[in-house]
């Protein structure tokens, strides 16, 4: 078992998935959620130093979470890899969790929307690596990654609506 255990933390590492990421539990009240976008990943983020030190109970990712435009699988899913290793990611996903949409280049191309031909590839590598459940609605339904959560509880609650405005 101990020789797992590396390729185990490997294969995480590869596939963008962390080896433990926080549940987002719904019944908690929520402080503090912090908003973000635009992440290269192929250039350094110090932003993420930030982000933590406001201790967020949640962080949302508004789109471009990675710059990939491409229709290429391979290439979208080793872009999500190279996010997964920036050490403030990891950070990040190692403390709060995480939810996220998508917008134009890490869903396909530069402005791109429902003639894209790859889009159900590029839905299944982003929920593949936001580690959204197999059975989860996301997942199941026809069309787009939209989706809304309710969060705290009763008197302090806040709901946060994630649009797809790629999709269709």
């Amino acid at each position: 078992m101990l020789r797992l255990i590396p390729l185990l933390l490997l294969l995480s590492v590869l596939t963008g998935c962390a080896p433990v990421q926080p549940v987002l539990d719904e019944t908690q009240p929520v402080g503090a959620i912090a908003f973000g976008s635009c992440a290269n990943q192929n250039r350094p983020q110090p932003i993420w130093d930030a982000v933590l030190a406001n201790n967020p109970d949640l962080f949302v990712f508004l789109g471009d979470n990675v710059y990939a435009d491409t229709d290429d699988m391979d290439v979208l899913r080793a872009a999500y890899a190279t996010l997964a290793s920036q050490p403030g990611f990891q950070r990040l996903r190692g403390q709060v969790p995480v939810v996220a949409t998508w917008d134009d280049h890490d869903y396909g191309f530069n402005d791109i929307g429902a003639e894209h031909v790859a889009k159900q590839g590029s839905k299944e590598a982003f929920l593949d690596f936001f580690g959204e459940p197999a059975g989860s609605e996301r997942r199941t339904r026809e069309g787009g990654i939209y989706t809304s959560y309710v969060l705290g509880p009763p008197g302090q609650r806040v709901q946060v609506i994630l649009l797809d405005t790629r999709w269709d």
